[in-house]
């Protein structure tokens, strides 16, 4: 018997590859939401350090030049954590459509590797009739060529 071949085999390997292409793309969709939740903890460190130095000002004698510096600094500081906060978000919603489409080309793949199997547990049934069904000749075979001797001698 031919040996095992499923025929859509070329098939599942484009869909292996999309499959790896789309796990490659979730994985760098983490990594950015990972880096921006980074800057933005680093951000918000920072604001709580400018708000500290304004109340260490504020307590003591400073000018008033000193503190509008760092309500500025602490406007512009605020700004780019809302700035962070929102590609925070945008991260986010790219991580999760990036994981949908991965969990889609699993299911692809998964789909045409069951379908493989099938086809394989097939062959393997088809080749062990088979098998079995030649076994069962060459026994028929036998027994007939030893009942004709016996008849023979007689």
């Amino acid at each position: 018997m031919k040996a095992f071949h499923f025929s859509l085999e070329s098939v599942l390997m484009l869909r292996v590859r999309e499959e790896d292409t789309a796990k490659d793309a979730y994985a760098e969709a983490v990594s950015f939401y990972n880096r921006t939740m980074a800057s933005l903890e680093e951000g918000l460190g920072g604001l709580e350090q400018l708000h500290g130095t304004l109340a260490e000002k504020r307590q003591g004698t400073s000018r008033k030049d000193d503190q509008m510096m760092y309500l500025q600094a602490i406007r512009q500081q605020r700004s780019f954590c809302d700035t962070l906060t929102q590609r925070l978000v945008r991260a986010q919603q790219l991580q999760e459509l990036r994981f949908r489409l991965w969990m889609e080309a699993r299911s692809k793949t998964q789909m045409l590797e069951r379908l493989k199997e099938k086809h394989k547990e097939r062959y393997n049934a088809e080749v062990t009739r088979a098998e079995e069904k030649s076994v069962d000749d060459l026994v028929s075979a036998r027994w007939s060529s030893d009942r004709r001797d016996l008849e023979f001698s007689f």
